[in-house]
């Protein structure tokens, strides 16, 4: 059995309503009891997280913004790398198909420009919301994050203009079909696991670690045993070949899995 399981949310801990199951969450309760450590892994805000944390009912560390900041299970900041200024405002002002829609992570905010109550329903549970913006005359100094969300293949586009113009200067990556995320080059989610770890006096080797997108090929190709959910983009799983699969979200993946590991474990 593991020591640790890290876990993305969407698509992975959180079902298709953005919920996480009362299997899922007696599973998580039952590990920790045990003394497992749990880590949230996301790009989602850390605002929406906590709250999500709350509901949970567990005191663990939250990776979020793809790994851009960390806090640890008492809410203090530990870690947080923004992008540079310069390079926010060049994302912000990214001429792009008009159809496609910008969103940005200030600080302790969510910045868009236009109306999007569609993505509100991933915040239910939290209530995290958005607030509209003039980015024009916005500040753009703390930009933990910017992803443009719309049709796949238009955002294909913008994700081939970014690498070549920037290369390894951000970290460019899907976290779902329809949402491109860009963190500063050295952000992933793999390297905040690490250091989480570390602190925590754990290896990478002792982790189990569960997502279904491209944002999550680094902490899973980096932990001891990386895990594709069953509803996990093509593209991950080609980009991972022959590593073991999980049930979907919405079967409960993580939970069953965890669950045979520890039927297993007892069995030996």
């Amino acid at each position: 059995m593991y020591k640790v399981v890290v876990s993305d949310l969407d698509g992975t801990l959180l079902n298709s309503a953005h919920q996480i199951s009362g299997r899922t969450r007696d599973t998580l309760h039952e590990l920790v009891q045990q003394g497992v450590t749990f880590v949230m892994a996301t790009g989602r805000h850390y605002v929406d997280v906590r709250q999500i944390r709350a509901l949970l009912g567990l005191d663990i560390y939250l990776i979020t913004s793809n790994g851009a900041v960390v806090h640890d299970s008492e809410d203090r900041l530990i870690f947080n790398q923004t992008l540079p200024e310069a390079t926010a405002r060049e994302l912000v002002m990214l001429e792009r198909d008009p159809s496609l829609h910008l969103n940005v992570y200030y600080g302790d905010e969510w910045l868009v420009e236009e109306e999007m109550p569609w993505l509100l329903e991933f915040h239910k549970d939290s209530s995290f919301s958005y607030t509209k913006t003039d980015f024009a005359s916005h500040p753009l100094d703390r930009v933990n994050k910017v992803f443009y969300t719309g049709d796949h293949e238009k955002l294909l586009v913008i994700e081939r203009l970014l690498n070549e113009r920037y290369g390894d200067r951000l970290n460019v990556t899907f976290s779902l079909p329809d949402c491109l995320e860009v963190m500063e080059g050295s952000v992933n989610k793999g390297s905040a696991v690490k250091a989480v770890l570390a602190r925590c006096g754990l290896r990478l080797e002792d982790a189990v670690a569960f997502g279904d997108g491209m944002n999550d090929v680094e902490m899973l190709s980096m932990v001891g045993r990386g895990v594709i959910m069953g509803n996990a983009h093509d593209r991950l799983v080609k980009a991972l070949p022959g590593y073991p699969r999980a049930l979907t979200a919405d079967e409960d993946g993580v939970a069953d899995y965890l669950e045979r590991c520890c039927a297993m474990a007892s069995a030996v």
